[in-house]
């Protein structure tokens, strides 16, 4: 029973890995990949949009070895997160815009939930 489990949870486990060990460049291509799937981009939009991921996943790359508090960066976190919402809003449609934030609440909904159980 014990090798059955391991089969069936070592792939995720791994794959959780992958995805802490991924380069800001492989994060932003496949957070655009979601966006472009979810918010249905244009073939204008996506390469826009695709630059301003990777911009911001290498500012949080390099947030993580910068020098400060706890507090400061989460500061920095959150006004990058305000000036990319910005700069996505320039480029997508209100209705792609209001499809992206209504995913980013319920993802911030399951991260709260998971935290209290």
């Amino acid at each position: 029973m014990l090798v059955l489990m391991n089969c069936l949870f070592a792939p995720s486990f791994l794959l959780a890995q992958d995805k802490q060990k991924a380069t800001p460049e492989e994060r932003a291509a496949s957070l655009t990949d979601w966006m472009k799937s979810k918010l249905q981009l244009t073939a204008e939009q996506e390469p826009k949009v695709k630059e301003i991921n990777l911009k911001y996943a290498q500012n949080n790359e390099a947030l993580k070895t910068a020098p400060g508090s706890k507090r400061e960066k989460m500061k920095t976190l959150k006004a990058d997160e305000a000036s990319r919402d910005s700069e996505l809003k320039a480029i997508l449609t209100p209705e792609q815009y209001k499809i992206y934030q209504d995913s980013k609440a319920e993802l911030k909904q399951k991260i709260k939930e998971k935290r209290k159980g």
